[in-house]
């Protein structure tokens, strides 16, 4: 004979038929979700992805992956990996940090180098990096060096509206009065 339920019990009755029935079976997604969170890896979030790409958790697969991408930029600290998860995550949110490392890589790179195409070619693909001054300043040297030996007193007054300041300017100012005072004396 079946015994009568309390009324009082009965919620109680209800959540753990619930719970029975949850841990049985339940949502497919959210095993397969549980199970992605615990291997933490970039191959598990993708797959995850792949098999539910509007699923109940695919924003936080894509956050995690997001994350995984960028420890692996973090640790590599190359260029590659800069570019890869600038590929793959152009709008994240840590696309302004890794943006950031990029300029800086690029920075590094142009000084390596230590030539006026390198210094050129930065201004050119960074022209709103943070070491923009630094890149003129550096790069002023050399393009003073190119015309060094020139009469033209335009050439000089060229490199001074470029290069306004530092000791390269001073020395084209010193050269451009000599030229100055040259072209009056021959006329």
């Amino acid at each position: 004979m079946l015994k009568t339920v309390n009324p009082k019990s009965r919620p109680w009755t209800c959540f753990a038929l619930l719970a029975i029935v949850a841990a049985c079976g339940g949502d497919p997604e959210e095993r397969d979700w549980q199970s992605t969170m615990m291997k933490r890896s970039a191959e598990g979030y993708e797959q995850f992805l792949e098999q539910y790409p509007e699923g109940a958790f695919s924003q936080k697969a894509r956050e995690a992956l997001e994350s995984v991408h960028f420890k692996q930029v973090q640790k590599d600290n190359t260029l590659e990996a800069v570019e890869g998860f600038l590929k793959r995550h152009p709008d994240g949110l840590h696309a302004d940090e890794v943006r950031r490392t990029e300029d800086l890589l690029h920075w590094v790179r142009a000084q390596q180098a230590r030539s006026l195409e390198a210094y050129e070619s930065f201004l050119k693909s960074h022209p709103d990096s943070r070491f923009l001054d630094e890149a003129r300043a550096k790069m002023a040297p050399f393009v003073l060096a190119e015309i060094l030996g020139s009469t033209d007193i335009k050439v000089y007054e060229d490199f001074l509206e470029r290069f306004p300041e530092g000791p390269s300017a001073d020395n084209a100012r010193k050269t451009l009065e000599l030229l100055r005072s040259e072209h009056k004396t021959a006329q």
